[in-house]
């Protein structure tokens, strides 16, 4: 006897989104261009943070792949003007680089909500700082941890330092990258941002990883669709428009 399958037999319901991992890019650097191929080739997107003031200069990505990156769908943060450790600024100085950095990528006519303090560096200043320049949350490094913090909350309660694991670095594993996955799954679900800096057909520095290693956590972050895990940029977990940058004369008032 010949079985028939309806369509509505057939189709299956999609697992519910549990947890988002958030990939983050820092430092725009030019290595990220190929990262983007490989987060295209899975069909998914990240987050690029980008130093303006070094774009078009050697090892950097250049304005056009920036833009490039931006109409692929990824999105583009601010991370200061040329890497700058925030907490060593005043916080007046902190509020000019960070706006000053900001209002660089906007000009290139690309939307820049969020932002990722450089050595995940802060202070109250720059929390300030990013909030008054316009962004709509702030990313640090650190924070979460394996049993007791896996994974942040889809809706951060600190906007403003929203929590990661360290740095992917050169001796990061596979393993180690699925372990924080999971562990954010047997904790419910949530925001798993994921940072990482150089990405190198082989590792070339301590904070890189390398094509390979990227290549292999996107195939397995695949299979864990059906857990209710998926990739997508930090921007899209936030949410919010795009703000203006307040006008340069108010940078320094306080």
């Amino acid at each position: 006897m010949l079985l028939v399958t309806t369509p509505a037999q057939a189709a299956r319901p999609k697992a519910k989104v549990k947890t988002v991992v958030a990939l983050g890019f820092d430092d725009g650097d030019a290595t990220h261009f190929t990262a983007a191929k490989i987060l295209n080739s899975h069909g998914v997107r990240g987050t690029f943070y980008i130093n303006s003031g070094d774009l078009n200069t050697k090892g950097k990505l250049s304005v056009g792949q920036v833009r490039t990156l931006a109409r692929q769908g990824h999105k583009i943060g601010g991370h200061t003007l040329h890497h700058v450790r925030l907490t060593d600024l005043t916080a007046i100085d902190q509020r000019v680089d960070i706006c000053a950095d900001r209002a660089a990528l906007l000009k290139l006519k690309i939307p820049v909500t969020t932002f990722a303090y450089p050595f995940g560096a802060n202070n109250g200043d720059s929390q300030a700082a990013a909030r008054f320049c316009g962004y709509n949350a702030a990313r640090t490094v650190g924070g979460l941890a394996l049993g007791s913090a896996p994974v942040e909350s889809t809706r951060p309660a600190l906007l403003y330092s929203v929590r990661t694991y360290g740095s992917v670095n050169h001796d990061t594993t596979l393993n180690d990258l699925k372990k924080q996955v999971t562990a954010a799954e047997r904790a419910g679900g949530g925001l798993l941002p994921v940072v990482v800096h150089k990405v190198c057909v082989r590792v070339c520095g301590d904070y890189s990883t390398t094509e390979k290693l990227l290549d292999e956590f996107l195939t397995w972050l695949d299979s864990r669709k059906k857990h209710g895990t998926t990739v997508r940029p930090l921007e899209d977990v936030i949410g919010g428009r795009s703000r203006p940058v307040p006008p340069e004369s108010a940078w320094q008032e306080f």
